[in-house]
């Protein structure tokens, strides 16, 4: 009874917490996705990034134009920028991208496959403000190799070095994603990430989307999806380094949520998130799909359509349908992470809530 009256409180909170940001929406997160071209090309990629994507994109002055734009309508150092790709550093002009960012004042990070961190872009960044930089590593080094390319976990390991010797001091982090060969190998990944010496770890089931939709024999099924907020929550209580972070997709249940990563689940897709497409369509999430694109930097001002739009990700009882109408944690997971949607009429690809109750 106690738990059930626990339960409850926690959705009515939760929904509220919702209500109040989707009343307010105001923007914290902003995504650059830079580039979409890829020095790799990896199986399980979620979006069609590649060496050889060729698709319109804008140039770095066009991407120069956006932050004096943003830091014309917001206050630079209340929003932080993630810059993203494909690999940013492919991007003709990164630098002189971030260059300005530190003219603004934003805080700001990126996300990189460590593949082209060499020690020329080390010394950069190094001088640099960037504040974080997330390195993807996926399986202990030979499995990644075989995932992601042979030399790739080498590669990630010169671009710590080297990112060290240029004297950077700022918050580095590993980020895994994780199929299902690399589930049992769970340990042996975080043996390997400690011995590189690097604390902070975040990691999160493949999303079946993008190129990741054809490989059903790398996604995780629910015992694995156990297995791995197992593990996450052994090593988060363990005192060790890294100490492991789930990812934030789905609600968890009571069992999970709070202990496996420092927050409480909520999507923030247009909430205080928002997002710049590499063609300059505006949206939050890189991840998500088209149907939450809101327009284009080309012909919108960025605060306008951050302002009067977003509508179906600021009122999410269209979600309420299916298996979520009658689901008693609708008040936390509103539906769940949009990125899970291929449309507006449909059901989320996969729920951890449900996928735990029924294994």
């Amino acid at each position: 009874m106690l738990r059930a009256v626990r339960h409850s409180f926690e959705q009515h909170r939760a929904a509220r917490k919702f209500a109040h940001l989707a009343k307010h929406h105001p923007l914290r997160y902003l995504f650059l996705e830079v580039t979409r071209k890829c020095n790799l090309s990896c199986t399980y990629c979620g979006s069609g990034c590649s060496p050889s994507w060729s698709n319109r994109e804008m140039e770095s002055s066009g991407w120069i134009r956006v932050l004096h734009q943003i830091a014309e309508d917001f206050p630079p150092k209340e929003v932080m920028l993630a810059i993203t790709g494909g690999e940013p550093l492919l991007k003709p002009g990164f630098f002189d991208i971030i260059a300005e960012a530190d003219t603004l004042g934003f805080p700001y990070g990126m996300v990189t496959n460590g593949g082209l961190l060499d020690r020329e872009a080390a010394r950069k960044l190094a001088a640099s403000r960037i504040g974080a930089i997330s390195i993807s590593f996926d399986a202990p080094p030979e499995l990644n190799d075989t995932l992601r390319g042979k030399g790739t976990a080498r590669r990630v390991e010169q671009a710590i070095t080297n990112l060290r010797k240029a004297g950077y001091k700022r918050r580095l982090e590993i980020i895994s994603t994780i199929v299902k060969p690399a589930v049992p190998n769970l340990h042996k990944l975080r043996e390997h990430i400690a011995g590189m010496k690097v604390a902070e770890w975040r990691l999160a089931p493949v999303i079946p989307i993008g190129r990741a939709a054809g490989t059903e024999d790398l996604i995780p099924d629910a015992a694995d999806i156990r297995a791995i907020l197992e593990f996450v929550k052994a090593g988060r209580a363990d005192g060790l380094l890294p100490k492991p972070e789930f990812g934030e997709e789905c609600y968890l249940g009571p069992s999970y949520e709070g202990t496996v990563r420092p927050f409480k689940y909520l999507c923030r897709a247009g909430l205080t998130v928002g997002g710049i497409l590499c063609d300059g369509r505006i949206g939050a999430c890189p991840e998500l799909p088209d149907c939450f694109v809101q327009g284009d930097i080309h012909t919108d001002r960025f605060k306008d359509v951050w302002q009067t739009r977003y509508q179906a990700l600021r009122d999410r009882a269209w979600t309420r349908r299916g298996t979520c109408a009658s689901c008693d944690s609708f008040g936390a997971c509103q539906g769940g992470s949009l990125h899970l949607y291929r449309d507006l009429d449909g059901q989320p690809i996969r729920c951890f809530y449900k996928m735990l109750e029924a294994d």
